[in-house]
């Protein structure tokens, strides 16, 4: 979207994790304490800057229907947040900590329930793996960053160091995940949703539908790529991984009359930003 885009191009700072004594920062040396305190702070910032749908039906449906994928697939027990921002650009985005975005436009140019929730449980994905306190890391290794150190270890930074942190945290966030950590979503968002009792063909007509567009109208997915590496095998691929699957885990839920009536209530809320 491009008020994402605007961020990050204002913000090239990184934010800095945690220091082992190899003098190297690691996904490892972040708990899951540390991450839903980074991921709230987060949170905060890109919503302060981002256009979040805020009727409370809408909110209330994306919140029922992403933590009944994410209460069966985070182990670690975090709470999850779901928010649908109100862009007509398709995009969606997880950060460290369970808050996952969703843009309205993706939800307009879905078919059913089943296409939502498989964006979804591919951005769940992304928590689980910790991909994005990964790619933190990668990015600190190479020397960029401003220092977190002051939330990790609880004292309370001051106004110009909020300020840095919640820049670096928009610059972070917008970043490409590496096609192995998509490929590795791809496939946990599958047994997400197996898991959910959601018909998990949801994931591949959603990418297939991603693809078409990009041929007809490119600048209406163009978002979407930039920050999502979608090639047809990754969709071979997921394909594969469902057609292996019983054909008893393939007959989960595709619609509902809660998502269509989700779906009629944000399509006449008034249009979405360009």
């Amino acid at each position: 979207m491009r008020g994402m885009e605007r961020i990050a191009r204002r913000w090239s700072v990184v934010i800095a994790l945690p220091v082992a004594a190899s003098g190297c920062a690691s996904a490892a040396s972040v708990s899951t304490q540390q991450e839903v305190q980074l991921g709230a702070q987060s949170a905060a910032e890109i919503n302060r800057q981002v256009p979040i749908v805020t009727n409370a039906n809408i909110h209330s449906y994306i919140n029922q229907l992403g933590n009944s994928i994410a209460q069966r697939a985070d182990p670690r027990g975090i709470g999850y947040t779901f928010y649908v921002v109100n862009s007509n650009q398709v995009n969606a985005f997880a950060i460290p900590g369970g808050h996952v975005y969703i843009n309205r436009g993706l939800i307009e140019r879905s078919s059913n329930m089943s296409e939502v929730a498989g964006v979804l449980a591919h951005e769940i994905g992304h928590v689980v793996q910790r991909h994005g306190i990964e790619q933190m890391a990668r990015m600190q290794n190479v020397g960029l960053g401003a220092n977190l150190a002051y939330i990790l270890m609880g004292r309370q930074p001051g106004q110009v160091e909020q300020a840095a942190v919640g820049a670096g945290l928009q610059g972070f966030v917008i970043a490409p995940h590496s096609r192995d950590a998509e490929r590795e979503a791809d496939a946990d968002g599958v047994r997400f949703l197996v898991q959910s009792g959601i018909n998990p063909q949801g994931m591949v007509t959603m990418f297939q539908k991603l693809l078409a567009e990009r041929r007809r109208a490119p600048t209406g997915v163009q978002t979407w790529f930039a920050t999502h590496p979608l090639e047809e095998e990754r969709v071979q691929n997921t394909q594969t991984a469902i057609n292996a699957l019983p054909a008893s885990s393939r007959q989960g839920a595709t619609n509902t009359q809660a998502f269509q009536t989700f779906q009629q209530r944000l399509r006449q809320l008034p249009a979405a930003r360009q």
